[in-house]
């Protein structure tokens, strides 16, 4: 099982519709792929999909990363040692986590096929075959907001996730108490601020997010503001999520320890792949803190390690937001994600459980001209 060869696939692919959240639009995304192969012929899938919010990290520094300082320490040794493999990347390409995840799920990938099991099964075990995920509804006019809240009711989700902060607090609970009236009192709100509130505007919102019965604030204030964190969530009877808070299994200690939120949301494209995403999770539960597993809104390959992720998880507070090819206008697996009322059934073939359509690949590979 030693590894032969690494390929970096940066592609050119789009959204269906410009995505807003936080301070990024999205139309386009800058996803690279990562194709592993062994000597006895067997190739593991990983995925990037840096975004900027979160780290310097884009597609040509990942697509540089891994053919100038991955490759080098990976060929030749074997694809089955991969917490030692993944601790000699995070010396070499700190800082790096988009870049990581790639690596991680390829070896995670590989050894599943290797073992003819599922990720879930080499992670433990599932503890459930459909995974809950709740839809998107990304900051825009109110009238688009209230047009797809209602799209994705019909469709079947029965929780849905809210961005504000973009605009002024007025303004965007204006925009919030429109798409509540115009939905089913049933569809729980979930509400992502992406660190762009202060303390007095998240206090001042926060009677009238429990009349529109919010259940969960995402990431309310900047994450370096950790004594206005306590504070909101001392005085809040919402759950309080940290998102751009945590890079690192020490940051859920950190969060832990001061008590600057109740939940974790788990994504393993941020915070480097799914070993160090088990590892947040593991803390966060002996910590007696929530998890919920969420996204960067990746294609199939990374999608197929959050479902991966989430099923082997025994506690999820919350439904998971694993629902990124829905949003682009091609995807490069052939099993397409589908949602069925709110749910999404998890691979059980071998490794990622997914077949990569290789023509979609050529396809959108940046590299031709």
């Amino acid at each position: 099982m030693n590894i032969h060869s690494i390929e970096a696939i940066p592609l050119r692919i789009s959204f269906k519709r410009l995505f807003q959240f936080g301070l990024i639009d999205r139309k386009a995304s800058q996803n690279v792929i990562l194709k592993v192969r062994t000597e006895n012929g067997l190739v593991g899938y990983g995925e990037a999909c840096p975004v900027p919010a979160f780290t310097a990290e884009t597609q040509l520094s990942i697509v540089d990363n891994l053919n100038q300082r991955v490759a080098p320490l990976l060929l030749g040794r074997n694809a089955l040692d991969r917490e030692p493999l993944i601790r000699l990347l995070e010396r070499h390409i700190s800082h790096c986590p988009f870049t990581l995840a790639a690596v991680d799920l390829a070896l995670w990938d590989l050894a599943g096929k290797a073992a003819n099991m599922p990720i879930t099964s080499l992670l433990g075990g599932s503890f459930r075959d459909r995974l809950t995920v709740h839809g998107s509804v990304g900051w825009d006019t109110v009238e688009t907001m209230i047009e797809t809240a209602q799209s994705q009711v019909e469709a079947g989700y029965t929780t849905l996730k809210l961005y504000a902060g973009r605009g002024t607090l007025v303004e965007d609970l204006k925009r919030l108490e429109a798409v509540r009236s115009a939905i089913p009192d049933h569809v729980q709100l979930l509400l992502d601020i992406n660190g762009l509130w202060n303390t007095t505007d998240c206090l001042k919102a926060l009677p009238h997010l429990i009349a529109l019965s919010v259940v969960l604030v995402e990431q309310p204030l900047p994450a370096w503001d950790k004594d206005g964190q306590q504070e909101v969530v001392r005085k809040s009877s919402i759950d309080i999520a940290a998102d751009e808070a945590v890079y690192l299994p020490t940051d859920v200690i950190e969060i832990s320890r001061r008590q600057t939120a109740r939940v974790i949301n788990i994504g393993l494209s941020k915070l480097g792949g799914l070993l160090r995403a088990r590892e947040c999770a593991t803390i966060a539960r002996s910590s007696g803190l929530k998890v919920m597993v969420g996204s960067v809104l990746e294609l199939g390959i990374a999608t197929a390690g959050g479902l991966h992720l989430a099923a082997s998880l025994q506690d999820l507070a919350y439904p998971s937001y694993l629902v990124g090819p829905l949003k682009y206008e091609c995807d490069i697996v052939r099993e397409p994600i589908i949602v069925s009322n709110g749910q999404i059934t998890v691979p059980t073939s071998p490794g990622l459980g997914i077949t990569v359509d290789e023509e979609a690949l050529r396809a959108f590979d940046g590299r031709q001209s």
